[in-house]
């Protein structure tokens, strides 16, 4: 059996529904989308068993987030009802490959047979004959965002969660590590812009470095309880040139050599979450406001290794932490810039 992989974002489902709260509740709805040209359409209904359909699938989704997220079902009332549909299909379909790779019962090849069943579904779904209502909300989804929602970040993500279903994880360099934490993080952002109605040129790259910076940090957030998994995201070349061994980091034993390269990864991560700052005025309506409170929460973070002098093997409790306190002052930080004039 394997144990459950790190976090791998804030709640990804979550920070799907509060970014698109914070970015979409304004007065006008987003124009409804016609599909792209050569996007395989099914035959038309009538309005009355559209509206079942439709009532189907919504009831199917509400009882996943019922079960999981309760919150969000509150959320999901105050979107406009066209956002709140795309929200919804991408809430169930991470949710639920979520449930894949968490699966504390499941082994390693049971997992990796369940993701290549999953892309399997995705393909079907993509070529308009969905396995189950769900994949049916995420079909339409896809259809209605036309080209500005591609396949590519989906099937980036799972790639990225079977990077993770293997017996004693490693990473060789920071380029892998990056791309790792594009799949599982990054490519939220590229699966929201669309839905946000964001100009994708100017936002991808800025919210892909959000994605980036934000597991970059939960995993040196993480460490002391992905050890316990038999698990080392730190790049393989950094620690060796330091003369740190997987087993160092296994049984918990911290030193300079380690804590450099924490810090280094940390660096990283704060130069990401400046691109990210740079880019957030790219985002419509408050979305830029959410932006700043998430890269506050997550300096704090940052801000809490350095006071530790990079040493989260030996972090109090089971896991790097910021106080509600810190949590607090993040968030007044973030509006505090957001309100304050551009000099």
């Amino acid at each position: 059996m394997v144990a459950a992989r790190t976090e791998i974002q804030p709640r990804l489902h979550m920070l799907i529904f509060l970014l698109l709260l914070c970015g979409r509740i304004y007065a006008f709805e987003i124009p409804h989308r016609l599909p792209a040209p050569g996007v395989k359409m099914k035959a038309m209904k009538s309005s009355q068993s559209d509206a079942l359909e439709d009532e189907a699938i919504s009831s199917d989704i509400k009882d996943l987030m019922s079960k999981h997220d309760p919150i969000l079902l509150f959320a999901s009332k105050l979107l406009p009802p066209a956002t709140a549909k795309d929200a919804s299909a991408l809430y169930a379909w991470c949710r639920r490959l979520d449930e894949i790779t968490d699966d504390p019962n499941a082994d390693i090849s049971t997992i990796q047979q369940r993701l290549t069943d999953w892309e399997h579904r995705f393909d079907a779904l993509c070529d308009g004959q969905p396995a189950d209502r769900m994949d049916a909300a995420l079909e339409q989804c896809l259809r209605r965002n036309g080209k500005s929602l591609s396949e590519q970040p989906f099937r980036d993500m799972m790639e990225g969660m079977r990077a993770d279903a293997v017996n004693n994880r490693i990473v060789e360099n920071m380029d892998d590590l990056e791309l790792y934490s594009y799949q599982v993080a990054g490519t939220v952002g590229c699966m929201l812009l669309p839905i946000l109605n964001a100009d994708m040129d100017r936002a991808r790259e800025p919210a892909i470095a959000l994605g980036k910076a934000i597991q970059l940090i939960n995993i040196l957030r993480d460490a002391k309880p992905d050890a316990a998994l038999g698990r080392v995201y730190l790049p393989q070349d950094m620690l060796t040139s330091e003369s740190v061994s997987n087993e160092d980091i296994l049984t918990l034993k911290s030193s300079d050599g380690y804590r450099r390269v924490v810090q280094k990864v940390a660096d990283r991560a704060h130069d990401l979450l400046m691109e990210a700052e740079i880019g957030k005025s790219s985002l419509p309506g408050l979305g830029p406001v959410f932006v700043q409170i998430i890269i506050e929460l997550y300096r704090g973070y940052l801000v809490k290794l350095e006071q530790m002098n990079y040493d989260n093997l030996n972090a109090e409790g089971e896991r790097v932490k910021i106080s509600t306190l810190q949590k607090i002052g993040a968030s007044a930080k973030a509006l505090f810039v957001i309100l304050s004039p551009v000099k």
